[in-house]
């Protein structure tokens, strides 16, 4: 037994719709088909599967408590650093989010053969788009510095 892969990630917010919306238009997730859960919200889909789960948190949200738990002090751990996307496309990708306005930050790190952007979503969450490295590949957002990947920082 071991684990194959990351199924979906779960966001709770007051603004599930705004966060669809970010994922649909930023990210190019497709909204698809939810359970009739009785608490608002909606699935956002990648290659036919529902890769994000969108609770809203609005109001008494007994029903999405008897589902997912009660959260003392919050919605999430604070804990998570980000969530890293496998995508496809840079070039069109970097074009759709400079005509939306969306800032992001991004680098290349050719001995692991990524090419990394970096955005947040409307709740400040981070997400990485994770591109295969292309030579010569432009950036075109905030640069980042690039890493010293060596046997000290892979942990050798």
């Amino acid at each position: 037994m071991g684990v194959l892969a990351l199924d979906h990630f779960t966001i709770r917010t007051e603004q599930w719709a705004k966060t669809a919306e970010f994922f649909e238009r930023v990210v190019g997730l497709a909204p698809g088909p939810r359970p009739d859960f009785r608490f608002p919200g909606c699935w956002m889909y990648a290659g036919g599967r529902p890769l994000l789960h969108i609770a809203s948190v609005v109001g008494a949200d007994k029903d999405l408590q008897a589902y997912l738990g009660e959260k003392k002090g919050g919605y999430g751990s604070g804990a998570l650093d980000h969530v890293s996307l496998r995508c496809e496309g840079l070039e069109s990708v970097q074009i759709r989010l400079q005509s939306l306005g969306i800032a992001f930050r991004e680098r290349v790190i050719p001995q692991i053969g990524e090419h990394q952007l970096f955005l947040e979503d409307p709740n400040g969450i981070t997400i990485e788009m994770i591109f295969d490295y292309v030579p010569g590949a432009r950036i075109v957002g905030q640069a980042m510095a690039n890493l010293a990947i060596g046997p000290a920082a892979q942990g050798r």
